[in-house]
């Protein structure tokens, strides 16, 4: 084969993590399929979640007024970068990252970064911080 044959072959790129110890999640373990009940008592497979949220429980007057205090501080933030918690694509993606650090910290609690107690009172602050675009 020539060097010009050669040449043209990309280098493949290194293996993100490949190291010993890296830090990831094992995903292997977590790859079943979610199924859901359906009305005639059987299961179906959901390849998706589902797409409404179940509406949340009656709240105490601080919590609500809490959350409140978060989403002025998150919307504020956002205002600061020409976007606004008020846009539905802006929200989306804010509570997909939200969702993502949620999945970091469970792989935190598989590392022994944090225990799960630390893991469960940390989630509760993040389900307040998705309840801010409620309030914008």
């Amino acid at each position: 084969m020539s060097a010009a044959a050669e040449s043209a072959t990309p280098p493949t790129p290194p293996t993100l993590n490949a190291s010993e110890g890296a830090a990831v999640l094992p995903f292997t373990t977590r790859r079943t399929r979610r199924r859901t009940t359906n009305s005639s008592g059987g299961t179906t497979r959901m390849d998706r979640p589902p797409t409404s949220q179940p509406e949340p429980a009656p709240k105490h007057p601080d919590r609500v007024a809490a959350e409140r205090q978060v989403a002025e501080h998150v919307e504020k933030t956002f205002n600061a970068t020409g976007r606004t918690l008020s846009d539905d694509e802006t929200a989306a993606a804010y509570r997909i990252t939200l969702g993502l650090v949620q999945d970091t910290l469970h792989g935190a609690t598989a590392s022994d970064i944090v225990t799960e107690e630390q893991r469960e009172t940390l989630a509760i602050l993040l389900a307040g911080m998705s309840e801010a675009p409620r309030h914008v």
